[in-house]
C-alpha cells in the first residue's frame, strides 16, 4: 500500500520565491502605471472630443455656435448639453429672465449665506449634477475642490460684459452653500484675448465670448488652426474662509461655460499668473497635469479642441504669441511678438 504525501516549499524556498514575485511586480509596476496614465490620457481627450462633436453640431442645427455667456452670464456648455446626451439636465436649467444673473436664480443655485446647509427643494438645481464627460480622470475631481467658477469677467463694458452687471473684474466662484452644488468641469469654451489697445488691437477674440454667435465661416485663420476648447483645472486659492469658502484647488464649472485666453497658460516659468508651487496651475488659466514624455524631457501638457473638431496636446509653457494666435479667430497671425499676459483676480459671490 503506497501513502502519497502532499510536498511543499520550505521556508528558504517560499522567501526565495516571494523575492522573485516582488522584482518581477517591481519590473512591471512602472509598465502598468504607464498604460494607466496613457488610458486616461485618452478618456481626457476622447471627453474632449465629444464635447467638440456636440459644439459641431449645434452649430449645424442653429448655423452657428453657442455665445460664450449670455445677457445673464449663462455659460456655453450648458446649450452645449442637449448635444451630449445631457436634454434632462438643460431642460432642468432655469433661464427665467426676471432673475439678473443665473445664479441669483434660486432654482439655478441656493443663496450664499456661508453655511454647508444646502436648502431643498429643488432636488437637482440647475447647476447641479456632474456630466461625466466633462471631467477628465487626471484632473482634481470634485470632492477635491472647494468652489466652482461662476463666471470670468473681464475686458470692455458693452463688448465683453454687461455694463450693468455691478461686478469687479475677476474670476467669480462660488460661495457656500452653492459651491456644494455646482457641477464640475475640466473643459470650457476659449474667449481668446479681449485688449484692444497696441499690439493687441482686439485682433485675438475667440469663438465664444459674451453673447458671440460665432459661425465657421467667421474663423478666418482656419479651422485646424483656431482653438475651441480648451482643459482648464483652476488652482489653489486661499480663500481664508471667505462666503464659507475653505482654501483649496478652485476649478471650472459647466454653468461658467467658456474662459479668456488672456491670462496664458500653465505651467510656465514666465506667466505671471502661474504658481509654480501650487504644480504650476493658476485658477485663471488654460494649463494641465498631464505630464508627457519627449525627446526634450518631461514636460507638463493639456488638450484642446479646434475648430474643425480634432483634439491634440499643446506644452503648457508654450510661447504666449502662438496661444494668442491660437485662440483667435481672425487675427490672421502666426507667432506674433511683443505680446504679455494680463494678470487675473480671483472673487467669491
Amino acid at each position: 500500500m503506497h501513502r502519497w504525501q502532499r510536498g511543499g516549499f520550505t521556508r528558504p524556498e517560499v522567501l526565495t520565491l516571494a523575492g522573485i514575485c516582488a522584482f518581477i511586480i517591481g519590473l512591471l509596476l512602472p509598465g502598468i502605471q504607464r498604460i494607466r496614465a496613457s488610458s486616461q490620457g485618452n478618456v481626457c481627450q476622447n471627453n474632449l472630443r465629444q464635447i467638440a462633436i456636440g459644439a459641431q453640431n449645434y452649430h449645424d442645427t442653429y448655423v452657428r455656435f453657442p455665445a460664450g455667456m449670455d445677457d445673464q452670464y449663462v455659460g456655453a456648455l450648458i446649450r452645449l448639453l442637449p448635444f451630449v446626451n445631457q436634454d434632462i439636465l438643460f431642460r432642468n436649467f432655469s433661464f427665467d429672465p426676471k432673475f439678473s444673473l443665473y445664479w441669483q436664480n434660486p432654482f439655478n443655485r441656493p443663496p450664499t449665506d456661508g453655511t454647508d446647509d444646502v436648502p431643498r427643494p429643488p432636488d437637482v438645481y440647475g447647476c447641479e449634477w456632474e456630466v461625466k464627460i466633462f471631467l477628465c480622470p487626471d484632473g482634481p475631481q470634485p470632492e477635491e475642490t472647494p468652489t466652482a467658477l461662476l463666471v470670468p469677467r473681464y475686458g470692455i463694458a458693452a463688448s465683453d460684459y454687461r455694463a450693468d452687471d455691478g461686478l469687479s473684474d475677476g474670476h467669480f466662484f462660488s460661495g457656500s452653500p452653492g459651491r456644494l452644488i455646482m457641477a464640475r468641469t475640466h473643459y470650457l469654451g476659449s474667449a481668446g484675448d479681449w485688449r484692444t489697445e497696441p499690439p493687441y488691437d482686439g485682433k485675438y477674440r475667440g469663438i465664444f465670448t459674451y453673447n458671440s454667435s460665432t459661425r465657421l465661416s467667421d474663423i478666418i485663420d482656419g479651422l485646424a488652426n483656431t482653438i475651441m476648447l480648451a482643459e482648464y483645472w483652476g488652482g489653489f486659492v486661499d480663500w481664508g474662509g471667505a462666503n464659507g469658502i475653505p482654501s483649496g484647488w478652485s476649478t471650472g464649472s459647466r454653468s461658467a461655460g467658456f474662459n479668456q485666453g488672456t491670462f496664458g497658460t500653465c505651467p510656465h516659468p514666465d506667466n505671471p499668473n502661474c504658481d509654480l508651487r501650487s504644480f504650476g496651475l493658476s485658477f485663471g488659466t488654460f494649463g494641465a497635469l498631464h505630464l508627457v514624455h519627449s525627446p526634450q524631457g518631461p514636460t507638463f501638457a493639456f488638450n484642446v479642441a479646434m475648430a474643425d473638431g480634432s483634439v491634440r496636446m499643446q506644452r503648457g509653457n508654450m510661447d504666449f504669441g502662438v496661444w494668442e494666435a491660437m485662440c483667435g479667430i481672425r487675427d490672421g497671425e502666426i507667432r506674433p511678438r511683443g505680446l504679455e499676459p494680463d494678470m487675473c483676480f480671483a472673487e467669491t459671490d
